[in-house]
């Protein structure tokens, strides 16, 4: 008699033959790489806003930051759990081009209140994406690999924040900061038709053994999340060592224009090249790292994490506080960026697995919940508030003592990481 683990294993066998799970793959890199692209864009855009708006670093953080998270954090676990519950493709097709037509009406505002509102919209429509497209890659490769699928997922990031800095630091340099909003903005309308027209539904939970009955309600997520130590110390762990990814995603443009004094489109291209080229090689190649190191004990994985982000924090308070030759800055940037990825792709492949596969997407909604709110909204806040606060003493080199300030927050995650590591170690 053929048992659902019999159809499992011939899923599994079928699919390693396949090239369709790395094409669905492919889809979604790209797709994140133009989530992350419209949602940074604005980080390359801030001293000509500033200039044009005469607004504070406090105000930015709060544009930057609070405007996408807030929307963000009350649409995301709603759409979360509706992704546990509705076609994924189609949901996302809507979530893409959603946000790609709210990042073009950034560049119609004549102010501060039409631009706060294109970014309330970006932030609203993007919520659910990184949840539903998990839900789909883990529907799309076995456990024994979704780190590394997690890992090459997240190329998306610094691809993005390659994209928006480079090519929006040169379209604002010539064209202004209005035009470079709508050029941001064109590329997720064609990329929702791509995944419209070529990626199918996959069937939930097809490599996991256990259906564990209809989607779950939100208490239960979040108390299953209270109750599973190693769950919650992951989540932990990376919304502390993302404030460091959010730091340097949005405030190294200025730090390298304030601080180093490069002009606009230079320090675009060195912001785009540390961040984005050092971080998506950091992404792919710490998740591959952390699969073939944790292949016979699990818990092995989360050492990645643990030295990676370690390595980060010095490399970054090096080069925010002490560093005075532009060069050498960009170059440490660049390792921090490189080193700061390597908790990315565990967290999210070890998440997606223990998760049980009824809470699995609303799970990690919550994560990108606490992410987006703490990492980015709260992050990015005490960049600009300690900047403000220290440039009486401190003059330009102020945004760097926000920036260090930030980046101490990775010392929490570190060991929030090494806390689960220690308890997976002990499961067995």
């Amino acid at each position: 008699m053929t048992t659902r683990h019999d159809y499992v294993l011939a899923d599994v066998a079928q699919d390693r033959t396949g090239i369709y799970r790395w094409f669905v793959l492919a889809v979604l890199v790209i797709s994140y790489s133009i989530y992350n692209l419209d949602k940074s864009i604005l980080s390359i855009l801030i001293e000509p806003i500033k200039k044009d708006f005469g607004l504070s670093d406090t105000q930015l953080s709060i544009l930057t930051g609070v405007a996408t998270t807030a929307p963000f954090a009350l649409a995301c676990i709603p759409i979360g759990m509706l992704g546990d519950r509705v076609n994924r493709k189609w949901l996302l097709v809507v979530l893409i081009a959603g946000w790609s037509a709210m990042t073009g009406v950034a560049g119609l505002a004549t102010g501060l209140a039409l631009l706060m509102m294109s970014r309330i919209g970006v932030g609203s429509f993007e919520a659910g994406f990184t949840p539903v497209s998990m839900s789909i890659l883990s529907d799309s490769f076995p456990r024994s690999s979704r780190a590394t699928a997690m890992g090459l997922f997240s190329l998306g990031a610094p691809a993005g924040i390659f994209l928006g800095m480079a090519v929006g630091g040169f379209v604002a340099s010539v064209y202004g900061w209005r035009a470079a909003f709508f050029i941001a903005g064109l590329p997720g309308l064609l990329v929702a038709l791509l995944l419209m027209l070529t990626v199918r539904e996959p069937e939930r939970g097809r490599f996991d053994e256990k259906h564990d009955g209809p989607p779950a309600r939100f208490g239960q997520v979040f108390a299953n999340l209270w109750r599973d130590r190693v769950l919650l110390n992951i989540a932990c762990g990376m919304t502390c060592c993302n404030v460091t990814l959010a730091t340097i995603s949005i405030w190294t443009p200025s730090f390298l224009i304030r601080v180093h004094e490069l002009p606009l489109r230079s320090a675009g291209l060195a912001a785009a090249i540390v961040v984005g080229v050092c971080g998506a090689i950091g992404a792919g190649f710490n998740g591959a790292l952390a699969d073939r190191i944790g292949r016979r004990d699990e818990w092995k994985k989360l050492l990645v994490p643990v030295i990676g982000v370690s390595v980060s924090i010095v490399l970054g308070l090096g080069a925010f506080l002490m560093v005075e030759d532009a060069t050498l800055a960009v170059i440490l940037v660049g390792l921090m960026a490189f080193f700061a990825q390597s908790f990315i792709g565990v967290g999210y492949g070890l998440t997606s697995s223990l998760a049980p596969l009824a809470m699995r997407t609303a799970t990690v909604s919550i994560l990108l919940v606490s992410f987006n709110v703490l990492s980015y909204g709260m992050g990015t806040l005490v960049v600009g508030a300690v900047s403000d606060a220290s440039h009486a003493f401190a003059g330009a080199r102020s945004i760097g003592v926000g920036m260090a300030a930030a980046t101490c927050f990775s010392v929490i995650g570190m060991l929030n990481f090494w806390r689960a590591a220690t308890l997976l170690r002990a499961r067995g």
